[in-house]
């Protein structure tokens, strides 16, 4: 019989990794669901709202930024381009680099899509308070640092 979320190693006494991953992936299921609607699949969202954040990114920096795979991230950039959403600008000191941009239609796109990630985040984060949410927000933080400095 499987465990149910919050109870045994899928709760409060679970390890913390697979807890991240527990509530990573609840998050992108359900964020997932609410961007279909708007023909949009999360890791397309997620190139989306990073190349709006930072203009001029190769596909390599977009990759790493947005947490996916070059691969992954080349064949997102690909359609995206191909929907008139992101556009490759050459770089002015390198020909062959090709630097990306959010087009008009992708930046409408981002501005109604951005809620919707952004709603799904305050259903994840609801039953915790303000000071919670902003303990997790550091943890996590930290978290991530402290790999980062060994992987340093």
């Amino acid at each position: 019989m499987p465990t149910n979320l919050g109870e045994g190693f899928r709760g409060p006494d679970g390890r913390v990794g697979y807890l991240l991953r527990q509530a990573h992936q609840a998050f992108r299921a359900a964020a997932q669901t609410e961007l279909a609607t708007l023909g949009l699949t999360f890791p397309q969202y997620s190139i989306l709202s990073v190349a709006d954040a930072e203009p001029g990114l190769s596909g390599a920096e977009l990759a790493r930024d947005s947490m996916l795979t070059a691969q992954t991230t080349n064949e997102i950039i690909r359609l995206l381009v191909d929907a008139d959403l992101l556009v490759r600008r050459p770089d002015k000191r390198d020909k062959r680099l090709r630097r990306l941009e959010v087009t008009a239609a992708g930046r409408k796109l981002v501005a109604r899509a951005r809620p919707v990630v952004h709603g799904v985040e305050e259903r994840m984060t609801r039953s915790l308070s303000a000071t919670d949410e902003a303990r997790l927000r550091r943890c996590l933080s930290a978290c991530a640092s402290n790999l980062a400095e060994v992987a340093a």
